[in-house]
């Protein structure tokens, strides 16, 4: 009976130390296929992420002739702007929600497509949140204008006015622009989200 009670114990004890290893580090965010990792394809967003059904992005390299290199793993995603104003963008649900008042930051890596059939003009990269899928409700941070083909780190922080649940990155054009054109914006390598410090 005794030794019964022991294994028990031992097993108990043996599951909680397990567990540890699949808690979320506090203050982290993880995305969900960071890299954007799919079979790349023309209008289809990778898995774990959503896009609008009338506005998709496509998964690269090779879709409409796009030669680029992903930053890390075998596929990027790339997003596009037109001439009558509209933008491809593509959301995530967090793993938890952003709250509101806290400092945010993460990274990711952006390049420009030189050639992507005739949507050749360098654009930004915005960051929205909101509490539905595509929602942008909240623009949280911008990139600048993306004018290099090879691959570049850029760090977005934020501190949300409210709860976010989702967040969405869309092509955007350049600040200040007051005319639509077509152009294009490369996304690979999305770090975690961690929290941090406001000066």
């Amino acid at each position: 009976m005794r030794y019964g009670i022991n294994i028990k114990h031992f097993a108990y004890l043996l599951c909680g130390v397990m567990s540890l290893g699949f808690v979320q580090p506090t203050g982290k965010i993880i995305f969900r296929n960071p890299s954007f990792e799919d079979t790349p394809r023309q209008s289809a967003s990778p898995v774990g992420w959503t896009s609008s059904p009338e506005s998709t992005p496509d998964i690269q390299p090779g879709a409409w002739d796009v030669a680029c290199q992903p930053q890390d793993g075998k596929s990027c995603v790339g997003l596009v702007t037109r001439e009558d104003g509209t933008r491809e963008d593509i959301s995530q649900a967090m793993s938890s929600p952003l709250k509101k008042g806290i400092c945010y930051e993460f990274s990711m890596f952006l390049a420009h497509a030189p050639k992507y059939v005739g949507h050749n003009q360098s654009v930004r990269l915005r960051v929205w949140g909101g509490s539905s899928k595509g929602a942008k409700a909240y623009l949280l941070d911008s990139s600048p204008l993306i004018t290099h083909s090879d691959w570049k780190n850029y760090s977005f922080s934020f501190t949300p006015p409210a709860d976010i649940k989702y967040l969405t990155f869309e092509a955007s054009f350049g600040a200040g622009i007051t005319f639509f054109y077509k152009g294009n914006v490369l996304l690979d390598n999305c770090s975690v989200i961690e929290t941090c410090e406001r000066a």
